[in-house]
């Protein structure tokens, strides 16, 4: 640490964010960003957003002017429709109620 409180940094060292730990997508041990995520699973988590046309949490699709978002899609012709990293929702079956309505009639007070 210098006088002023900072750490000397190595110009060599890389500050980007990243450290070595699990990755919450695959589960290798790489270096990972502030999701938890290593390159690949980053990777596929955005191309998931932009598929789900998801523009608020994409950095991908951060600063792109709103006309140019569904340019960004241009990745499905790439590496398809399916979700990569996203679980897809699940189906809701029906969900209507049963109001079965009882009756009065034969019932003894």
């Amino acid at each position: 640490m210098n006088r002023k409180g900072n750490y000397d940094l190595n110009p060599s060292e890389q500050i980007d964010g990243n450290y070595d730990g699990e990755c919450v997508g695959c589960d290798l041990w790489a270096p990972v960003n502030d999701l938890g995520l290593c390159d690949d699973c980053n990777a596929k988590l955005e191309r998931d957003l932009i598929r789900q046309r998801d523009w608020g949490h994409s950095a991908t699709a951060f600063a792109v002017p709103a006309e140019k978002f569904e340019e960004l899609r241009q990745i499905i012709a790439e590496y398809g429709e399916k979700l990569e990293l996203i679980a897809p929702e699940k189906q809701k079956r029906g969900t209507q109620v049963s109001t079965r309505k009882r009756s009065n009639k034969g019932q003894s007070s």
